[in-house]
Formats: C-alpha cells, sequence, structure tokens
C-alpha cells in the first residue's frame, strides 16, 4: 500500500498524525512505495525517521525541497528524489549518507554538506561491506570525497555528477570516487569536475567506462588492481589522466585524454604491473604522452602500447630507469618535440617489441612500395638531448649553442651517440586511427 505523507506545520509527531492510508497495487512482494509530500522546513529527521519506519525494500519517493541531516541506511531500501530538485544537506560534518545494508538505491538526489576530514573519509555517500548497490542520476557537490566504496561488491555508479569542495590546491580535495578493496564495480557516464582522483585501490574486476573527467590531479588512479577496464573516458586538465601503479590485466582503451597541467603532465603513467594493454587511445597536448617506470630488475612484467594516437605532445615516450618489457607497436606518433626520452644514462634495454609505428620524424624511403621503411628509425642522443641525462642542462634546450653542437656531431661525430630506441620497420603512412583526433 501507499502511505502518504503531508506536513504543514509542527514536527515529526504532527506528520504523523496526518498520515492517510490508500490500497494500492503492491510493486514488489516484500515491499511498499511511500511517498514522503512535504512543504519548506521539514523537521530534522524526518527522513531518518521514515527510513526506520519503511518496510524492508520499500521505495521512498522524495518530492522537492532541502533534507537538513544526515542519514544511515541498515535495511533495502530505495529512496528516489526529483532530479535537481530533492536536497539531502548535511551539517558540514562527517559523512551525509551512510549505506550500511545491501540492495540500496539511491536515485536523482543532490547530497552536499560533508565534513572536511581526510582522514576520516567524510563524503557525500559511503558504503562498507555492502553489495548490490546503484547510485544513479545524483549530484554531489560541496562535499570532500563523493562517494567511498570499501570492501563491497556488485556497485554501480551510473550517470552522477560529482565535485569536490573549491580547494585551489588540488591535493586538498577529496576524491571524486574511491574504491577500495571491492569487487564488480562499475562506474559510467558520470561528469567528474574540480576533485582530486577516481580511485581504485586493491579491487579487481572493476570497470571504469565514458566518464568526463576535468581539473582533477589524476583523472584516473588505479594501484595493485585486477582485472580492470578503463574504457572510453574524456579527461582533460589534469596532472596526470591515468596513473596506474602496479596490478594484474589492466586494460586502458578508447581513452581521450587532453591538454595535461604543468611542465610535468602526464597522460598515461605506467608504473610497473603485469599484463597492461594500452591500446586505441589519444593523447594530445601532454607534457609526457606516457611515462613509463620500469624496474631494471622487474620480472614477469609486460606492457602492450598499442593503435595509440600520440599527436603534439612535448614528450612521446619518457622512459625512467629502463627500456624493457614493452610492445610498442601499431602508433602513430605526430608532431612530438621528442620521441624518446630517458632520464638515466645507460640504463638496462631489452625484452622490446618496437615495430611498425608510424614516426612523424621519419626521413626514410620506401623503395619497394610495401608501406614500411627501407630502413630503421633509430632514435639517439646527441649533445642537443644531453639535458635529458642532467636537469640543469634543460636551461639550454634549443639554444643556439645545443644546436650548433649537435649539427657538429651528427657531421662529424667525436662521440658515439647513444642509442635509445630502434623501429626496423616503421611506417610510412598513419595507422588508420579508430577514434576521433578531437578532443570531445
Amino acid at each position: 500500500m501507499t502511505r502518504i505523507l503531508s506536513k504543514g506545520g509542527g514536527g515529526w509527531q504532527k506528520l504523523r498524525e496526518l498520515i492517510q492510508w490508500k490500497p494500492v497495487r503492491k510493486i514488489a512482494a516484500h515491499g511498499t512505495v511511500l511517498l514522503v509530500c512535504f512543504s519548506v522546513g521539514l523537521a530534522a529527521g524526518a527522513l531518518q525517521e521514515a527510513i526506520d519506519t519503511a518496510a524492508p525494500g520499500a521505495t521512498l519517493k522524495l518530492s522537492s525541497g532541502a533534507f537538513r541531516e544526515q542519514v544511515h541506511i541498515d535495511k533495502p531500501l530505495t529512496i528516489r528524489g526529483i532530479p535537481g530538485r530533492t536536497v539531502l544537506e548535511g551539517p558540514g560534518t562527517g559523512t551525509v549518507v551512510r549505506i550500511r545494508s545491501s540492495h540500496v538505491r539511491l536515485e536523482n538526489l543532490v547530497v552536499t554538506g560533508s565534513g572536511h576530514r581526510r582522514d576520516a573519509l567524510d563524503a557525500a555517500i559511503s558504503m562498507e561491506g555492502v553489495s548490490d548497490i546503484r547510485i544513479r542520476g545524483c549530484r554531489i557537490e560541496k562535499s570532500l570525497f563523493g562517494i567511498v566504496v570499501e570492501r563491497s561488491s556488485r556497485v554501480k555508479l551510473e550517470g552522477n555528477r560529482l565535485r569536490s569542495y573549491p580547494e585551489k590546491v588540488v591535493d586538498n580535495r577529496g576524491d571524486f570516487i574511491r574504491i577500495w578493496g571491492s569487487r564488480e564495480v562499475t562506474v559510467a557516464d558520470n561528469t567528474l569536475s574540480r576533485g582530486r582522483d577516481l580511485s581504485v585501490s586493491r579491487s579487481r574486476d572493476v570497470r571504469l567506462e565514458n566518464n568526463r573527467i576535468a581539473e582533477a590531479r589524476y583523472g584516473v588512479l588505479l594501484s595493485m588492481d585486477r582485472n580492470v577496464s578503463v574504457i572510453g573516458n574524456r579527461i582533460r586538465r589534469a596532472y596526470a589522466g591515468i596513473f596506474v601503479q602496479g596490478g594484474l590485466d589492466l586494460n586502458l582503451t578508447g581513452n581521450r585524454i587532453v591538454a595535461t597541467r604543468l611542465a610535468t603532465g602526464t597522460g598515461i603513467l605506467l608504473q610497473h604491473g603485469q599484463g597492461i594493454h594500452v591500446t586505441e587511445n589519444l593523447l594530445l597536448g601532454c607534457a609526457q604522452a606516457f611515462y613509463i617506470d620500469s624496474s631494471p630488475v622487474e620480472i614477469g612484467m609486460r606492457r602492450f602500447i598499442e593503435r595509440n594516437l600520440v599527436i603534439d605532445n612535448v614528450t612521446a615516450l619518457h622512459f625512467h630507469a629502463a627500456i624493457r618489457n614493452n610492445r610498442i607497436r601499431d602508433n602513430d606518433f605526430i608532431g612530438n618535440l621528442d620521441d624518446v626520452v630517458l632520464d638515466i644514462p645507460r640504463a638496462k634495454r631489452g625484452d622490446n617489441e618496437i615495430v611498425r609505428n608510424y614516426w612523424s620524424h621519419y626521413e626514410g624511403f620506401d623503395r619497394n612500395g610495401d608501406g614500411l621503411g627501407d630502413t630503421p628509425y633509430r632514435v639517439l642522443i646527441y649533445a642537443d638531448k644531453l639535458w635529458q641525462y642532467d636537469h640543469r642542462l634543460r636551461f639550454f634546450y634549443a639554444t643556439p649553442l645545443l644546436s650548433l653542437l649537435d649539427f657538429i656531431e651528427r657531421i662529424a661525430p667525436f662521440s658515439a651517440p647513444d642509442l635509445l630506441l630502434t623501429d626496423p620497420e616503421p611506417r610510412m603512412e598513419r595507422v588508420t586511427p579508430r577514434i576521433s583526433e578531437t578532443p570531445e
């Protein structure tokens, strides 16, 4: 049946006296539909009391207005508001909505007013140790962390808009979404802006798809996860678009990462990991399109970087410590200032498959018409690239002095240049991209 609650004045006790009962068709075998209608100034604690008195599996339909309280959900429940008009406003301390039961749905709510403590993970919405949760069509603002998912499973976060407190220092903001120790989580079609990270840590079977992320620290941060797919996301103005800190079986496909921030801004940062597949991504206007931090002693690691469009970046491939355990194939490297940078001299190199990429800096010919260059594309460090090994020389980068030294050394080298990378079969034409070069 439907329970209709209306309020014209007084407190919740007065409201309960006005309850009217009307038989209707049940929509679920275990629940009812509870319609909460109110005018302005609903008494504090009214929504929590409605939650406490609702039958498990019920649906609370909230009309326009503001519920100024924190709520605790400890039973299967659906809470549905009117898009943009139903507000859950916290007091500026702690977490606004705590989910401690499985089978909970939150839809079309505006959640605002969490606390400011990062150590306590103050959030708009948090859940812990639950399963079968869906948060859809909600708007989260003026909160530290947006949604915190801990040790939970079968969680779907879809079509939400999230923004942290307006801190100028990005590290002082909270994560848009923080997923820890969880599995079977889907984050899709969300708009995230002016927060810290969309972070996934020590989780498995996670899918991040078609999200728009802007003005963040790391658009996506993956740390020691397993079987994670990051697909079709749009990331712009972040310090690093996607940051991978170890993990197993990670798939980064079809993402667009544009205009990372500062001189160290990175499109995709890969730090160790096994079975990392990076395919069909667009990296445009970054200081470093790829930053690959591979240990000289790493064992069992493998990165597959294939069919990406890397265009108009300062550096296409920046290697730290070693160049090894990489398969770099069928990519387009176009208009980048430097194709390859290695910041440690005499670093280990080996177990690489670097072949059939298109390099706009390649100056060879294709006499037999097979679409591949007659000579390998070789990236060498001459005098004008010495700044890669000593940051103090960066001050002289692109100056007439280093350019003259480079010109003389190429004509009559007084020392052997350092060979960084060889592509034995460079493509003469671009790989047909499957993704658009436009940022949006």
